[in-house]
């Protein structure tokens, strides 16, 4: 992002110091504005001199308000994430913030962004927003600027966000903006925190905060503030997780929440909690860990009473010089390890070790590190080494490194990366989220207001499957609070039967448990999403652009999305042998989570 911000500036310098020159000569004039207002602002070449003359040069627009309200409104468009402004907010010459928007052009489509003001003090100061460093822009965003202003965070644009067509119905998302990576979840004084990356000035990536969610029973969902901020487009919050000092080791005070997060412009750092989670403030300390890499997972380790941190790193190490990468791994993944860090105060931190495998995208980025009990077996755990990619490692962790049994195994998941799990749940589970790649729909919907879901969460668990352990996901029991009325039932079905009963599903948000005779790849679509799967049985939870489907007692988890011309495909269909029959079938219909 960066890169490409500093040369759309230079571009922009380039033809400004054109036009000094070239508006000396009437004769240029034609190709002044050319290169200006074609060749610099993203538009098209004009055809004629009647369109040329009419082309308006660049301005210096802005906008000054004075903050009267809680949230700064800005209006953003569904363009391409190549089409932007970097617009900085200003106290007097002082920059505070910037950020990155597609601003409505002319009368384009837009919806309105609403950013908290309150972390930064500014409270009846007469602010200014305006491209950074004196960039000019193009005088279509004149209508833009117009609407730039201050008021809370219920634009009137909003009061049917969570009735949209694209928008997941029990599934969490943020109410405007994108969102990707979980970050920082812990479980706190009752109630589950789930952070996460966040832009709150478009449905694309970029302007990297964290957005909050609170909820007490892992399935309904309250969006808080944000609640860590980038510094600037330079500087930005990356993801982290989260825990608790529950014996007091930063000072603090026992019980503080902590997350672990990376600043891009600085290194890997600590900040706390004094309010629930609400807000951080960081460790004066910070950053505590400085290398090329990023995604600190903090955890504590007993044995030797000291935190852990566990950390994916990119710079070669003993480890990598030792074993080399695969042929089948990432190039750009060469030298990709986990780093291990350890601390007493959380405030001072060494390096401890490092873990690699020849296999090199099964840990590239946001690692987890944590223990599993193997079901069956009281007293006998695994440590587990989990990446981004979904795939994990099962061994040993002797509190300097990790040492690898067996692994890598699993799969990608489908449309699912970057999952995390939470600390600190008092009952034991080991329940994890990860973020839904789905796609953008701006085309059919062009002021379409979110972009990507996270899953629902579901509970992981180890056991032995054919001799060799093997971790197994199932949605947690409290899913079923979001089972409403049973749409159909069914045992011993013919296809026919089976097809008739699944057409309940059109049009419907359902958890579909559907069990075959026997055991393979079986082919199913709900409601115009692939839903098939590899086992005997599976339950399959069908929202508005995805699809969860767990099946093969855990084994095969698989997450899928709707295309995006699929929004009129809202076919069922069954594959069943002409000698086969359905074991049982049932379909719920299930309830939104959202007011």
């Amino acid at each position: 992002m960066s890169k490409q911000y500093n040369e759309t500036m230079k571009r922009k310098n380039k033809y400004t110091n054109y036009a000094a020159i070239l508006r000396k000569n009437n004769i240029m004039k034609l190709i002044m504005r050319k290169f200006l207002t074609a060749g610099m602002l993203f538009g098209t070449l004009p055809t004629s001199v009647a369109e040329v003359n009419s082309i308006e040069a660049p301005l210096l627009l802005s906008t000054t308000i004075t903050v009267n309200d809680s949230h700064l409104i800005v209006p953003v468009s569904n363009y391409p994430k190549d089409d932007t402004v970097v617009l900085g907010l200003y106290d007097g010459s002082k920059l505070i913030q910037n950020f990155i928007v597609s601003l409505p052009k002319s009368e384009d489509a837009y919806w309105l962004a609403s950013y908290p003001l309150d972390f930064f003090g500014l409270g009846g100061k007469e602010i200014t927003i305006k491209p950074i460093d004196g960039q000019v822009v193009s005088p279509v965003y004149r209508k833009a600027f117009g609407l730039i202003r201050m008021g809370d965070d219920q634009p009137e644009t909003r009061d049917d966000d969570y009735a949209q067509p694209y928008r997941n119905q029990f599934h969490a998302s943020s109410r405007h903006g994108w969102n990707n990576d979980p970050n920082g979840l812990v479980y706190h004084d009752g109630k589950y925190h789930l952070y996460y990356q966040y832009n709150p000035f478009g449905i694309f990536w970029g302007n990297m905060h964290w957005g909050h969610f609170e909820s007490t029973d892992l399935i309904h969902w309250k969006e808080k503030s944000i609640s860590l901020y980038q510094k600037t487009v330079k500087d930005m919050a990356f993801s982290g997780g989260g825990f608790v000092d529950f014996n007091n080791s930063a000072g603090l005070g026992k019980g503080t929440q902590f997350v672990a997060f990376t600043s891009t412009g600085r290194g890997e750092c600590l900040a706390y909690s004094l309010d629930g989670g609400q807000t951080f403030t960081e460790l004066p300390e910070n950053p505590v860990v400085k290398h090329n890499g990023r995604d600190p997972k903090v955890l504590w380790y007993a044995a030797e009473e000291k935190w852990v941190m566990a950390l994916y790193d990119s710079d070669a190490c003993p480890e990598t010089e030792a074993l080399a990468p695969s042929a089948k791994s990432n190039s750009k993944y060469v030298n990709a390890n986990i780093a291990f860090y350890e601390s007493k105060d959380l405030r001072k931190w060494e390096r401890s070790g490092a873990f690699t495998d020849a296999d090199r995208d099964a840990i590239y980025e946001c690692p987890e590190l944590f223990q599993l009990d193997i079901e069956g077996k009281p007293g006998e755990s695994r440590w587990i080494l989990y990446g981004a990619q979904n795939r994990y490692f099962i061994g040993d962790f002797n509190g300097k490194t990790f040492v690898k049994e067996s692994g890598p195994h699993g799969s990608t998941h489908g449309a699912f990366y970057a999952a995390q799990t939470f600390s600190d749940i008092p009952d034991g589970r080991r329940i994890q989220i990860g973020w839904v790649r789905t796609d953008s729909f701006e085309k059919r919907f062009p002021n379409q207001v979110v972009n990507q879901s996270f899953t629902l969460p579901h509970e992981m668990t180890l056991r032995e499957t054919g001799g060799e352990l093997r971790i197994h996901f199932g949605p947690v029991k409290e899913s079923e609070r979001l089972r409403g009325k049973q749409l159909a039932n069914g045992k011993k079905l013919t296809w026919t039967k089976a097809y008739t009963l699944l057409q309940n599903c059109e049009n419907e948000l359902t958890e579909v448990l559907i069990e075959f005779e026997n055991a393979g790849e079986h082919t199913v679509l709900i409601n115009g999403i692939d839903a098939s799967f590899e086992g005997r049985s599976a339950r399959i939870f069908t929202d508005r652009t995805f699809s969860e489907i767990y099946a093969n007692d855990g084994l095969f988890y698989e997450v899928r999305k709707r295309s995006p011309e699929g929004f009129k495909l809202n076919r069922t269909q069954i594959g069943i042998g002409p000698n086969e029959r359905l074991k049982s079938l049932k379909v719920y219909r299930l309830k939104s989570i959202w007011k």
